[in-house]
Order: structure tokens, then C-alpha cells, then sequence
């Protein structure tokens, strides 16, 4: 024993003899566990559970009338109070105890309040359909942002008739603009009649195909989802789970040592390693929050995990975008079906309601279709993330939306640019590559001030094995 004792006690200070112990000195006694989080005067801090449930009471309670057999007008006056309750009370009332919780509440909040004001107010208005739901479409509400729930027979043939009377609507609309056109410019009556003509029949087709479903006969043309054809046992994962875990202990150390003042005098190349630092950590955490549902969800039912009714697994990793527009289209669709619906459908609605079908100029009624919807998605994540940091941090709006209307800019110009000069001209995928980080990274500051600003990328340090390791070796001076 005692010659274990004066070996260690050798290797020790052979240790301090060759340790640079200048550079322990610069290192803080202690490292943040928890971020900045400011409350406002007008804020009434609550118990976490009281501040919860709020999500639980305003949300639940507007998709639980969803249930109800009232009538348009109805349902409309009742969800009024329970949307304006959704929006103000996440902004009146905070969490001061659980910063990461408060902020997933935050975006949770916010997005139902979009799906809501979606299917209670914009829909109705876009297609006359009332706002109901029933037990298995509210199931599958439920999963849709993380899991592509499978179709049942029913399910399929029904999505299979809307898809084709989707199709038969936008010909039919196509063939109003052109016979529209060609009237102005020629006063010729044949395409008009060539439209009326084309709905007529739309109509009788729609009608057989609409038969078909309700006699219990199969549609021709059934649309079936792709099927993994490799299913894994959920155990397979978790190599994946614990790579991503690693790393979102190794990132939130790394940079609890930094400081906003430290931030505010970096170069050029710190700022972006910073940006990248941030940036990074919000992908790998969606990824893990991905991961952990898939597999606790595949644990507790039993099944193995087919990586196609996932939307986040199978998705290539957006650092290797070779364009804005391949960026967004690799980044996670949590809730990409709510910008859509409130953002892209009401805006093209309204173009060709009221704007486009009366143009007589065709390229650019056909360009603001193009690019005005777009741009809606990217202002309706914009308002989703203001409404999330406002809340927060209690910041001056407008740095989230101007960003997302600049990556919504970039990404509308580079599928152009790939639609027209891609075509003639190759450019080596490093390149692209590298331009896509130069752009995100540079539009980034936008993004990244709040979060910044009150130590935002602190947030989850409090489950930081590294740190928390840290903090107890200097506490006693091990080191």
C-alpha cells in the first residue's frame, strides 16, 4: 500500500512539475449552469406546473371544440376567447425556474396558436370547409410533426380522390387564366368555351370518382407511402442517440466559457467559429429530441422503427447543402405543414383571387406566384420565433422575421439561379458548399443577437455532465 501511495504521490508531482499552471490560473473558478433569464415587470412569475398548464388549458380546449357538432359561426365565437388566451398569457406570465421548458412552452404555444387561427379562421375563408375533426384525425395531429403516421385502406383511397380532384381543380384554373388571357388580347370566345367545357366534365369526373370511395371499390390509382424496407429494432439507434447526446454535453462546455462581452470584441473568424458553435447546437438538439421520441415511443409500443414515418431521421444533414433552398429542404419539418397552411395557401389564394387571374401580364402574375407564397412560410417562421424570444427575453421584435425573410430572399434567388445559369454553367459542390455556409452564417447575427445577448446557448448547461465535472474539480481544487 504504501508503495502505491508514493508512486501516485510521485506521478502527482511529476504532473504539477510539467503543467503549465499559468493557464489553470486564466480558467474561471466556475462555470454558468444557467442562462440569463430576465423577467419583466409586467410578468407574473409562476409555479412551473400553473404556467404548464396554460399550454394545456388554451390549446387542448381549441382542439377539443374541434370535436364538437356546433356550427361555423359557432365554434368561431368560442375559440375567439381561447386563441387570444394562447397568444397573451405565455407573454403576461413566466417560468423563472425552468428557462429550457419555458421555451419549448414557447414555441409549442405558438405554433398551435398558428395551426389554430389556421383551421378556425384562414380555411373556412379559403375553402369553405368548416373546422372539424374527429378521433383519428386528431390522433394524427398529434404525430404529425414528428412521425408520418401510415394510412389505413380508407385513409388512402380518400387522400388518393383529393389528390385527383386536386389536380382537376388546378386545370381548371389554369384553363380560366389562359382562356381570360387570350379574351383580352384576341376577344376570341373559343377558349372561354374550352374552359367551360373542361369543368363540365371535371365535374362529372369528380363526381364518379367521388362514387367509387363511398361504393367500397378501390380507386385506380392508390397512393401508397414509402415503406421502409429494412425496419430496425429500436436499439439500433442508439449509437446515433448517444453520438448526439455527446455532443450536446460537449458544445454547451465549450461555450459556457465564453461571455456576451467576450462575443462583442471577437474577429471575424471567432464570430463565425461562434455562429457555427450555435448553430451546430441547434441541430444536433433537434436531432436528439427526435431521436429520444422515436425511440421511446418504439419502446413502449413494441414495434421496430420503419425510418420512413419519421421526418427526422432520414433526412441528410443540412451542413452539406449546396443551396439556401437545398438547406430548407433538409432542415427538420417539425412544423413546416403550419407555415405552409397559414403561410403559402392563404397568399396564393389571394393572388389568384384577386390578382393573377386578372393580370394581363402573364410572367409576372406567374413570378409573383412563385416567390409571395414562399416568402409567406419564411414571415410566418419568422412571427413564430419573435414570438418565442419576445416572450423569453422580452426583446425589440424584428431581428427573427427580417432573418427569415432574408434566408426566404436567398432561397427563392438560388432556385432560380439553378433553374436558369445552373444549367449552363457546373460549379464544383465544395464551392456551393461553401458559399451556403458564407450566406447562412453571415444572415445568421440576426438570428443569433437574443440568444446571444442573454446567454441563450447556456441554456441546457445545467445537464452538462463536463460542466457540472468541472465546476467540482476546481471547487476543490483539484486543479
Amino acid at each position: 500500500m504504501e508503495v502505491i501511495t508514493a508512486s501516485t504521490t510521485h506521478l502527482l508531482s511529476t504532473l504539477n512539475k510539467l503543467t503549465d499552471h499559468s493557464f489553470f490560473q486564466t480558467l474561471p473558478q466556475s462555470l454558468p449552469v444557467s442562462p440569463c433569464v430576465i423577467t419583466s415587470p409586467t410578468q407574473i412569475a409562476l409555479p412551473d406546473s400553473f404556467y404548464f398548464s396554460l399550454f394545456f388549458i388554451f390549446g387542448g380546449g381549441l382542439y377539443i371544440l374541434l370535436l364538437f357538432p356546433f356550427t361555423l359561426r359557432q365554434k368561431q365565437w368560442l375559440a375567439a376567447p381561447l386563441v387570444a388566451g394562447l397568444f397573451a398569457f405565455p407573454l403576461i406570465f413566466t417560468s423563472t425556474n425552468s428557462p429550457v421548458l419555458q421555451l419549448a412552452h414557447l414555441g409549442a404555444c405558438g405554433c398551435v396558436l398558428m395551426r389554430q387561427i389556421d383551421l378556425y379562421y384562414v380555411r373556412p375563408w379559403r375553402t369553405g370547409k368548416e373546422p372539424t375533426m374527429n378521433l383519428e384525425d386528431w390522433w394524427t395531429e398529434v404525430w404529425q410533426p414528428f412521425r408520418k403516421v401510415p394510412m389505413s385502406k380508407e385513409q388512402l383511397q380518400r387522400f388518393e380522390l383529393e389528390l385527383q380532384q386536386a389536380r382537376l381543380r388546378r386545370e381548371i384554373e389554369r384553363q380560366e387564366r389562359e382562356a381570360l388571357y387570350n379574351s383580352n388580347h384576341s376577344s376570341s370566345s373559343s377558349a372561354s368555351k374550352q374552359s367551360k367545357d373542361m369543368e363540365t366534365q371535371a365535374v362529372a369526373g369528380s363526381s364518379d370518382e367521388t362514387a367509387k370511395p363511398m361504393k367500397g371499390k378501390p380507386v385506380k390509382q392508390i397512393y401508397t407511402p414509402r415503406v421502409d424496407p429494412n425496419p430496425q429494432h429500436w436499439s439500433a439507434y442508439l449509437p446515433r442517440w448517444f453520438f448526439y447526446a455527446i455532443l450536446m454535453d460537449v458544445i454547451p462546455f465549450v461555450m459556457s466559457f465564453i461571455t456576451f462581452e467576450d462575443i462583442q470584441n471577437f474577429n471575424i473568424i471567432q464570430t463565425f467559429l461562434l455562429r457555427i458553435g450555435v448553430a451546430s447546437m441547434v441541430i444536433f438538439d433537434i436531432s436528439l429530441l427526435n431521436y429520444t421520441i422515436m425511440i421511446l415511443c418504439a419502446a413502449i409500443t413494441g414495434d421496430l422503427v420503419h425510418d420512413t414515418e419519421w421526418t427526422l431521421v432520414r433526412h441528410y444533414f443540412p451542413g452539406f447543402a449546396t443551396s439556401p433552398a437545398e438547406f430548407w429542404r433538409q432542415w427538420h419539418h417539425l412544423f413546416q405543414y403550419i407555415w405552409v397552411d397559414l403561410g403559402f395557401h392563404p397568399v396564393k389564394h389571394l393572388l389568384r383571387k384577386h390578382f393573377t387571374s386578372k393580370s394581363k401580364n402573364r410572367q409576372l402574375a406567374n413570378g409573383l406566384e412563385l416567390v409571395l407564397p414562399v416568402m409567406g412560410v419564411f414571415l410566418m417562421s419568422g412571427l413564430q420565433h419573435e414570438y418565442m424570444m419576445v416572450g423569453m427575453w422580452h426583446i425589440r421584435p424584428g431581428h427573427m422575421t427580417l432573418f427569415f425573410l432574408i434566408q426566404g430572399a436567398g432561397t427563392i434567388l438560388s432556385k432560380a439561379l439553378l433553374n436558369t445559369v445552373g444549367k449552363k454553367v457546373h460549379v464544383p459542390p465544395v464551392i456551393l458548399i461553401t458559399l451556403t455556409w458564407i450566406f447562412n452564417l453571415t444572415t445568421a447575427g440576426l438570428f443569433m443577437e437574443p440568444v446571444l445577448k442573454n446567454h441563450g446557448y447556456n441554456m441546457i448547461a445545467n445537464q452538462s455532465i463536463l460542466l457540472h465535472s468541472y465546476n467540482f474539480l476546481r471547487s476543490n481544487g483539484i486543479f
